[in-house]
């Protein structure tokens, strides 16, 4: 009787624990399709061929060839070091359900619309913000020394 009760308490959890896993994978994949569709995915490599360009400026001694490579390299795994960082995040925030009705909205003709303009969206805002920031930056550092105090570490708004 013993042997019995403990089978189907192994049988029990071990399908519990396969279901659990598979719960995981297809919320994960079903997050990265989101991301594909929803202009996310697009928005990231975006940045990260922002920033190629920017070292590539900074540092003209290291070769094109090199610069191309890491562009590729760098656009197709970095997202999905990233993806796998956030993945926790959404699901700590939202259900499998919340992410299967963001997937039927951006497939609709307005989400696809949307999805279309967000990476242009997101790179003029993050530009935006960090024009904003400098310029708080620059006023704070302004009203700090209007009030007679020094700044002792290096400042850059």
């Amino acid at each position: 009787m013993k042997n019995i009760v403990l089978f189907l308490f192994l049988t029990v959890s071990a399908s519990t624990f396969a279901s659990s896993g598979q719960e995981t994978n297809t919320y994960e994949k079903d997050l990265k399709y989101l991301f594909q569709i929803n202009g996310s995915q697009a928005s990231y490599q975006e940045s990260i061929k922002a920033m190629i360009i920017q070292l590539r400026n900074q540092e003209s001694n290291i070769p094109t060839e090199y610069w191309d490579k890491a562009e590729v390299e760098f656009v197709n795994t970095s997202v999905n070091d990233l993806i796998k960082m956030l993945l926790p995040i959404y699901r700590q925030n939202l259900s499998h359900e919340d992410v299967l009705a963001m997937i039927e909205f951006y497939e609709s003709v307005a989400g696809k619309r949307i999805a279309q303009k967000l990476p242009k969206i997101t790179t003029e805002s993050m530009q935006a913000g960090m024009s904003w920031g400098q310029t708080i930056g620059e006023k704070i550092k302004a009203d700090i020394e209007s009030k007679g105090f020094k700044i002792r570490l290096p400042f850059t708004p």
